[in-house]
């Protein structure tokens, strides 16, 4: 038997959906501006600025059509049919949509029961190993594990059971994130799978740190995001990173036709932005506070030049803007240290791991909401006039 002393309240979030598309109107979304500073994510496509937290709804759907349309092509939404079965550990999808069908796997361990559904990280995986892990971060917490192998749904070699169901020239990102949203659909309708679908977290790390923010920037349905060393493509500024790719005189940085072309990760004529950083309508800021105001910890590893340090650094600072607009910043959380592998955890970044599980996937107690780079490796400046030119509203 359970007690109302047990039930976690929900994430904030407006309402239990992928996203709110459908109720927003999208105007002209522009292919190109003269902005060397980063632009104002308050700025709503019309010309004015938002000025109350009801507006944030469809601003963010606003965001992500830009992004649909300029960087990762289109997520697919309301398939007609999604079902899910489980086997043992492994967990078959299956998704129907314009006559046509197809099944992907994710495997779920550590489950709950129907009367006693558990919280679940979806940990993004490629079938090498333990890249994108949070090591034994997440050791002792009782949460399910669902393991999300990218591959299963658009192998960066190309093809791949999403693109058996669309051909719209998307990238393997966005395909990832639709994925993930169509398991989050079965889960929902399958309360025999044990998981307790209103706290998932999702994290993943360098390409799939790209994936975890994209999934977690287009379903608002992820309790908790965490891209860990996401670099360019992810919480790392396009503007930033170029400026000091020409400070340095080489490609220090990943830069934007680099990543444009890696991996199949965006769509085709996104690469056409390189060296044009200043004419994008958005940076990477802006990505991310698609994820507020529900929780994020953005974690990054300092030293690692080809991931950003500076313009991931910098990345973090601009984004707590829009948490504070909301008044939430203690969903946020930046950290970034040196010293360590790629993908390694560090013992350092544990407790902040912990924390933010405990609390928006197991509704404990524990303080989240700082920006933390003290054991950086060399001291990064942000100057906020330099890059900023708007003010921060506080939206009502």
């Amino acid at each position: 038997s359970s007690s109302e002393e047990e039930v976690i309240p929900p994430t904030p979030g407006n309402d239990f959906v992928e996203d709110h598309r459908s109720e927003c109107q999208i105007g002209n979304i522009p292919t190109s501006v003269n902005n060397a500073k980063l632009p104002d994510p308050f700025m709503g496509l019309d010309g004015k600025r938002i000025s109350s937290k009801a507006d944030w709804k469809c601003r963010r759907e606003e965001i992500g059509a830009m992004y649909e349309k300029l960087m990762f092509g289109e997520k697919p939404r309301n398939p007609e049919k999604v079902e899910g079965k489980k086997s043992g550990n492994k967990y078959t999808v299956t998704v129907t949509d314009k006559g046509k069908s197809a099944s992907f796997d994710a495997t779920i361990n550590s489950a709950g029961t129907k009367d006693k559904p558990k919280p679940a990280l979806i940990g993004l995986d490629q079938g090498f190993g333990s890249c994108g892990s949070l090591g034994s971060s997440t050791n002792g917490l009782d949460i399910a594990m669902i393991t999300f192998n990218t591959n299963n749904v658009a192998p960066e070699s190309g093809g791949g059971k999403f693109f058996q169901l669309y051909n719209g020239g998307q990238g393997t990102i966005i395909a990832w994130a639709w994925g993930v949203s169509r398991l989050i659909d079965a889960l929902e309708k399958d309360p025999d799978a044990g998981i307790d679908v209103k706290h998932l977290a999702v994290s993943g790390c360098s390409r799939l740190g790209k994936a975890a923010l994209a999934i977690g920037a287009f379903d608002e349905r992820i309790a908790l995001t965490i891209p860990q060393e996401s670099g360019s493509g992810g919480a790392s500024l396009w503007r930033v990173g170029a400026q000091v790719n020409k400070q340095k005189g080489k490609q220090f940085v990943q830069g934007l036709a680099s990543a444009g072309t890696e991996g199949k990760w965006m769509i085709s004529s996104f690469k056409n932005y390189d060296g044009k950083e200043n004419t994008l309508p958005f940076d990477q800021h802006m990505l991310v506070s698609m994820v507020a105001p529900r929780a994020l910890l953005i974690i990054d590893n300092a030293g690692q030049e080809w991931l950003g340090e500076v313009p991931s650094n910098y990345c973090g600072q601009a984004s707590l803007e829009t948490y504070k607009a909301l008044g939430v910043t203690e969903n946020y959380t930046y950290s970034q240290e040196g010293g360590h592998g790629h993908c390694q955890l560090p013992n350092g970044q544990f407790d902040e791991v912990k924390d933010f599980m405990n609390k928006f996937l197991l509704g404990k107690d524990a303080k989240t909401g700082k920006i933390d780079y003290s054991k950086n490796t060399q001291t990064i400046n942000f100057k906020k006039s330099e890059w900023i030119d708007w003010e921060t509203p506080t939206l009502n």
